[in-house]
């Protein structure tokens, strides 16, 4: 049987159940018999770490120049173990993805970080074969936003809108890009969502709804 490696990035606006998702995925595609390799955000990991673009520390186009390279790195890493572990069907599931970078800086700025590391927008939003994109609870379940589950955010409701269309802008274009908004309940998004990443591997899915 041939090998079948499938990358997905999983992306969103603050506190739209991102986390939660890459949970589900892991378990439930565990269970299905793949084997699953999940990457990181690779911003937070640099804020919760010290290195952040806040405080005077460096601008963001500087803190994007460490993402970029964190984030390149990983894939490579884990694309690599991808290739040798002995099970037939990898899934990699990446928080955020290369594109995402393009919702915290200019066009021009996210062009210029691409061309430092020989690559093109085309070429990045190629790397994923699909993106599932968690819409914000600040647009459409206002209640359960909250700044608490994740130490590295920061947004108002306001702020986490407008991050979330820029979001979005960044992954237009991909063939594969999914959107789940707050229509349904959080549990009833979480399924959408799962039965979007399975519409991508072609198994059956438990809602229908895309």
């Amino acid at each position: 049987m041939n090998k079948t490696i499938t990358t997905i990035a999983v992306t969103g606006g603050p506190c739209g159940g991102k986390s939660s998702l890459l949970t589900h995925v892991d378990r439930q595609l565990s269970r299905d018999g793949y084997r699953v390799f999940s990457i990181p955000e690779s911003a937070t990991e640099l804020i919760l770490g010290g290195i952040k673009p806040f405080d005077g520390c460096m601008s963001m186009y500087e803190f994007q120049k460490f993402v970029f390279r964190m984030q390149f790195d990983k894939e490579a890493l884990f694309h690599a173990a991808a290739r040798i572990v002995p099970e037939d069907h990898i899934v990699i599931v990446c928080d955020r993805g290369i594109p995402d970078n393009k919702a915290y800086v200019s066009d021009e700025e996210f062009h210029s970080l691409l061309a430092l590391f020989g690559k093109t927008e085309e070429e990045v939003r190629r790397a994923y074969d699909a993106v599932i994109h968690m819409v914000t609870t600040a647009d459409g379940a206002e209640e359960s936003y909250t700044l608490s589950n994740n130490l590295a955010r920061t947004e108002t409701l306001e702020q986490a809108r407008a991050l979330d269309r820029r979001a979005q802008r960044a992954w237009e274009g991909h063939e594969n890009l999914f959107v789940i908004d707050n229509s349904t309940g959080f549990d009833e998004k979480i399924q959408r969502a799962m039965d979007c990443i399975r519409t991508v591997l072609r198994q059956p899915v438990l809602s229908g709804t895309r």
